[in-house]
This record gives structure tokens, C-alpha cells and sequence, in this order.
């Protein structure tokens, strides 16, 4: 189960971490990933800070190049795409 998150995407939001025993069943051996990333582009707000559209955080999951690509060849791994590995960094956790 793959989370995807956008810090200015208001909607969005991780996976618990017990929310799969809680919720799913045991024998699925379900794995759970977060990723956060930001895919709606920042802008600098006349000097006052960065700012990015919630909306474009919100709906621009599917045109993000990155997200396909993890998607399609997942992260850490021999097959992971040349994007994710140029402009994404793995953080593993383990509970």
C-alpha cells in the first residue's frame, strides 16, 4: 500500500502506521509505504516566503514524472528509474 503525499496538498495525508492491523486483514502481509513529495511547483511569494498552489499539489500527482516512474519500477531497487534516483531521496524507516 503506497501512500503519496504532497506537504501543500491539503487533502492528503499518510498512512497510520497501525492502521494495517487495524483495519486489513493479517494474512494479506500488506507493506506500507509514505512517500512525500512535492509535486506542485514553488514559487517564491514577492519575498515573503514560497508558496505553491494547493491545487496543483492536490491533482498533479498522475503528471509528476516521478510518481509514474515509481509507480511503474518502484524506489531502492535495480530496476528504479533514472528520475527517482537523480531527484528523490529514500528514507527507510522500520517500525
Amino acid at each position: 500500500m503506497i501512500a503519496f503525499s504532497d506537504p501543500n496538498d491539503l487533502l492528503s495525508y499518510a498512512i497510520p502506521h497501525d492502521f494495517v492491523n487495524k483495519y486489513l486483514d493479517s494474512r494479506l502481509c500488506i507493506n506500507v509505504t509514505n512517500i512525500n513529495i512535492n509535486v506542485a511547483r514553488v514559487y517564491d511569494a514577492f519575498g515573503l516566503g514560497k508558496l505553491a498552489n494547493p491545487m496543483d499539489a492536490h491533482i498533479g500527482y498522475d503528471t509528476d514524472e516521478r510518481v509514474v516512474a515509481m509507480i511503474a519500477k518502484g524506489i531502492a531497487n535495480d530496476q528504479t528509474a533514472p528520475v527517482v534516483n537523480e531527484r528523490c531521496h529514500w528514507i527507510q524507516t522500520i517500525d
